[in-house]
């Protein structure tokens, strides 16, 4: 769980740089970078045991699965304002609910 917090900050890194910067480059590499983010924390979700995700409810571990299997897999559609959202809203959140899983874990 700690590499998916750590992708989270990477997220918030991101965010950090503005939304200028991530709509304004032409071949929108930022908004790939955002997505292959996301991609990999949903990875990490994928790969946690049932006992962790039972443990943990609270967490909208199937909301994260889906948001990686849609990225990955309907590329053709993707939506970049979404890939966006989720760094500005769903990432912060998701480090949330995990810090503190972590912490409790030492």
């Amino acid at each position: 769980m700690r590499e998916i917090v750590r992708l989270c900050d990477v997220g918030a890194d991101l965010v950090a740089r503005g939304r200028e910067w991530y709509v304004g480059d032409p071949d929108n590499v930022p908004g790939l970078a955002a997505e292959s983010l996301i991609i990999k924390v949903g990875e990490n979700v994928a790969r946690l045991s049932a006992d962790t995700t039972d443990q943990h409810p609270e967490v909208p571990w199937s909301l994260i699965k889906r948001m990686r299997d849609r990225l990955a897999h309907h590329y053709e559609g993707t939506d970049y304002g979404a890939v966006w959202d989720t760094l500005v809203v769903d990432l912060p959140t998701i480090r949330g609910y995990l810090a503190g899983v972590v912490d409790e874990a030492g």
